[in-house]
């Protein structure tokens, strides 16, 4: 079968379909759901061939691009549908994950499958292998390069070592200074494209680009960003956002602008245009934002193309920690923030966009996420270190002492991924897995790209589940191989863990059961998810191909 297959064709053997033309056909498979359009392909031979077609999944396919990169990397407008297939095609393979989940596809439906299929891992609140990658230091930031699959870590004597995503193996260090003052720690690092931000513990921020033939190093540096608190009162930057070449960098206050494309020939980058936030009202009422300079140059940075929407910006604790917020994050593509305070509730704000007139962002009157406690000690304790939406269906909430998923949409609890490796410093999200560090010298990486994969040495199994995934027989292996390529068509509806769909009210005791079973007495749940140093993570297997007649 032909996965390019053109539009034309006969409807010979479509059953209760004789004579529709194609293209009305064609028409009426566009407007189904993902799930429908899977089983569609699994009908006859007929139906595979023109549920093949390309344009069919684009419209599925763009919105999840959308989702998971928060509409900050839209596609260039007017383009045709076949280059937009193109494009879109070339930047999954490349630019989404740091994982090469998407490198063997050759099809959106290919790709359409495999993000599917992550969705269910994600949303199972299961992941499908861990590994722990020994830091010597405490970490106290990462970053994800997705262009080059490296995970970013720096630590708190300044040395910014870079790990191979796929392989979890070490692939260099190095140690960025500012002029005149040394290494410093690094607060927060931000891979997007060919550039990376650092900001550090003494109120500079260090600009590297790509370079090759660099050493141990991918990046060489090539400016510095000093900020206006960081040059009156020497304060850090809150937080850094990357929106294509536009560093966005969170101050006390304010939110400053800096162009990254235009610092050829310069040492040092100047404020282009500087945007004031607040948080306004008894505690979440509304966000107002309003510009320094006129408004063009606000939506040329916030407004997507062709959309009434803003991009918002990720502010960090010394934006609002004052005013009781802890963190803000974008959730999915329509400009919409996440709020989580300080008592681990979490609060979704729409954004009301009016023309002519400053972006608003209203909350909604329930929290999305309750608090966890509402005693002072707890709220301590359990007090969120960072939050991420991954898109719009699973909400990443980080506490020093674990890693709870909740529903997107309702908040409805998915998991919790169980963390030993003392605290949680910083944390990181890729598409296909989320790694964290610690002040335990470890990074924590929990991967959830589907397929078998079996723990080696280096690794430990993150959950019962993940360690089920080890023992099975080849019988069962082959079998579950036969279920996963009916799966991929017909799609069930329960959660779905690496041995398959959880069913039932039971999926705690199977849970509990497989615990019991596998892990030998006497050992603790730290043991369970220890790993040594210097192993490897498997590749996922590539699961993009299409089910036979």
């Amino acid at each position: 079968m032909d996965p390019e297959a053109d539009d034309s064709g006969d409807l010979d053997g479509l059953d209760g379909l004789p004579g529709l033309p194609s293209e009305m056909l064609l028409l009426i498979l566009e407007q189904l759901d993902l799930d429908s359009l899977l089983r569609c392909h699994n009908v006859c031979r007929s139906w595979r061939r023109f549920t093949a077609v390309e344009s069919i999944h684009l419209p599925h396919v763009l919105r999840a691009y959308a989702e998971l990169t928060h509409g900050t990397r839209p596609l260039p407008p007017g383009l045709d549908r076949p280059e937009a297939v193109k494009q879109l095609k070339q930047r999954f393979r490349t630019s989404v994950s740091a994982l090469p989940v998407f490198a063997e596809c050759s099809t959106l439906r290919d790709i359409a499958v495999r993000l599917r299929r992550l969705d269910r891992s994600w949303l199972s609140g299961t992941n499908t292998n861990f590994a722990s990658l020994y830091h010597e230091r405490p970490v106290t930031a990462v970053a994800v390069d997705t262009k080059a699959g490296l995970i970013v870590a720096g630590d708190d004597r300044g040395a910014i070592t870079f790990w191979d995503a796929p392989t979890g193996t070490y692939r260099g260090r190095e140690h960025f200074s500012l002029d005149g003052l040394g290494c410093s720690a690094p607060l927060h690092i931000v891979v997007e494209g060919d550039l990376m931000v650092i900001a550090t513990t003494f109120g500079g921020i260090i600009v590297a680009a790509r370079a090759e033939n660099t050493g141990s190093s991918p990046f060489l540096k090539v400016a510095e960003i000093w900020t206006r608190s960081a040059e009156d009162v020497g304060e850090s930057a809150a937080s850094i956002r990357m929106e294509g070449h536009i560093c966005i960098v969170g101050e006390t206050g304010a939110v400053s602008f800096w162009d990254l494309s235009r610092f050829a020939g310069r040492r040092f980058i100047h404020m282009d245009r500087l945007l004031f936030v607040g948080l306004t009202g008894s505690r979440i009422q509304r966000i107002a934002s309003h510009a320094s300079q006129d408004g063009p140059f606000r939506q040329h940075l916030w407004e997507l193309p062709e959309e009434s929407h803003y991009s918002i910006l990720v502010v960090g604790p010394g934006a609002g920690a004052a005013m009781g917020c802890s963190r803000l994050c974008p959730i999915g593509c329509d400009g919409g923030i996440l709020v989580s305070w300080t008592d681990s509730s979490v609060y979704k704000l729409s954004s009301n966009m009016a023309p002519d007139n400053d972006p608003v962002w209203e909350p909604q009157p329930e929290p999305l996420i309750t608090a966890f406690s509402n005693d002072l000690p707890s709220r301590l304790y359990n007090r969120p270190v960072g939050i991420h939406a991954r898109g719009e269906q699973v909400v990443c909430l980080f506490q020093q002492n674990g890693i709870n998923l909740f529903s997107g949409r309702d908040g409805v609890p998915i998991g919790a991924l169980p963390f030993s490796y003392g605290a949680i410093t910083c944390m990181a999200v890729d598409p296909a897995f989320i790694v964290v560090g610690t002040d335990y010298d470890v990074l924590c990486v929990y991967y959830f790209a589907p397929g078998h994969q079996t723990p080696i040495r280096g690794q430990g199994p993150s959950s019962p589940i993940a360690t089920a995934a080890a023992v099975r027989s080849p019988s069962m292996q082959v079998k579950s191989a036969y279920k996963r390529k009916f799966w991929e068509a017909m799609g069930p509806d329960p959660p779905e863990g690496p041995l398959g769909p959880l069913v039932g009210s039971s999926e705690l005791e199977l849970e509990l059961r497989m615990a019991k079973n596998i892990i030998p007495r006497g050992r603790s749940s730290a043991v369970a998810l220890r790993s040594s140093p210097g192993g490897k993570v498997p590749r996922p297997l590539p699961e993009c191909s299409s089910l036979e007649s």
